[in-house]
């Protein structure tokens, strides 16, 4: 599990604000737009699971969100041609689901490091019989 700091909030905040005012603002302007289709529902997935499977591997939140849905993010917008219709729901579907993921991150105990005791040799403490 991921650790705690100090940014998550206010990035899952951003996110989750960003994200829904785009989903909505995409369903008020075209009453189709958040029908899913298979290209939908795979970008979807594809954006959300892999940020998700980031994040239960150990990688920071701001970390996942750079290295992952960026970069998958710019996949989706260059496949659906840069038209606005097909891009901007998935785009605020996913910032949402990506916010609401942060929101409990921000409030993650913190992980203590962990103690490293100086190794010791058997062969001092348990000397065998000669």
């Amino acid at each position: 599990m991921t650790t705690r700091s100090s940014a998550n909030l206010p990035i899952a905040m951003v996110l989750l604000g960003t994200g829904s005012l785009l989903w909505i603002r995409a369903a008020l302007r075209t009453p189709g737009a958040l029908d899913m289709t298979p290209s939908v529902d795979g970008c979807l997935t594809v954006g959300i699971v892999g940020v998700l499977l980031a994040l239960l591997h150990g990688i920071t939140y701001p970390t996942a969100l750079l290295s992952i849905a960026a970069p998958i993010a710019l996949v989706q917008f260059l496949a659906t041609g840069g038209s606005g219709v097909a891009f901007l729901p998935v785009l605020g579907i996913e910032l949402t689901a990506l916010g609401l993921f942060g929101l409990p991150l921000s409030r993650l105990p913190r992980r203590r490091p962990a103690v490293t005791a100086p190794a010791r040799s058997l062969s001092a403490a348990h000397s065998a019989p000669s």
